[in-house]
């Protein structure tokens, strides 16, 4: 099937289908769009580590290489980037493939903490050549998989809100913790002193009812209730 005739076919099983089975899904956009594995990944960089809520995959039978893949530092530093970024990237892979490297996009989603990674193990001239086709549709399918997803999540009883909402300062403040900046770079960043940067997190600890940081950091993110860093640097 032509791909701009697929697009149209995967919105409306989007918007019809009353129950989504995410890795069928991107196997579809995988046929349709003539790529490699394609990923869903919500979650968060945390010192240096990353936690993975939610991650689907199209290729089932790899899962777990590629989960065991996701924590390298490579592939951590990549993935922060493409949290975080507002268009997406492409870049080379973590993973050899063959004698032959990898090559992704990936495509940050609005909304909350998380991207569509597309291996499209092809050159950079290649990779050009389908990106100013196929990108427009992929931020697309990957924008409504991430709504339905995130609707599936806040319809269950485990989705707890705050009593005190968050402040946008300590917002911020978790968005650069979150991002692996001590308290210190944190205050240069944001202006303020160091003192104010710990009370900010003390209070977000007090409201997300979390003991450490980290349990803060992926609480927030995973609620949904801090920007991403280029938000932040943009106010």
């Amino acid at each position: 099937m032509a791909a701009a005739e697929a697009y149209f076919d995967l919105l409306d099983l989007l918007d019809s289908r009353e129950i989504l089975d995410p890795p069928a899904f991107l196997s579809l956009i995988q046929r349709a769009y003539g790529t490699g594995p394609v990923t869903y990944l919500e979650g968060a960089v945390i010192d240096g580590r990353l936690h993975a809520r939610s991650l689907h995959l199209s290729h089932r039978t790899n899962a777990n290489a590629f989960r065991r893949s996701l924590h390298r530092k490579a592939a951590v530093e990549q993935i922060l980037r493409v949290l975080v970024a507002l268009e997406p990237i492409a870049f080379s892979g973590w993973q050899k493939s063959g004698n032959h490297d990898q090559h992704l996009i990936g495509y940050p989603l609005p909304g909350r903490h998380s991207c569509l990674l597309v291996d499209l193990g092809s050159g950079p001239s290649e990779i050009s050549a389908w990106r100013r086709v196929h990108d427009r549709d992929l931020l697309s399918l990957g924008a409504k998989l991430n709504a339905r997803l995130a609707s599936a999540a806040t319809d269950g009883p485990q989705k707890r809100i705050p009593s005190t909402p968050l402040t946008r300062r300590e917002r911020e403040t978790l968005a650069w913790i979150a991002a692996g900046k001590s308290y210190w770079e944190t205050a240069v960043i944001l202006g303020i002193s160091e003192r104010t940067i710990r009370h900010f997190m003390a209070n977000a600890r007090q409201k997300l009812d979390v003991v450490t940081n980290a349990q803060a950091v992926a609480e927030a993110v995973w609620r949904g209730l801090i920007p991403r860093l280029a938000d932040t640097q943009a106010s």
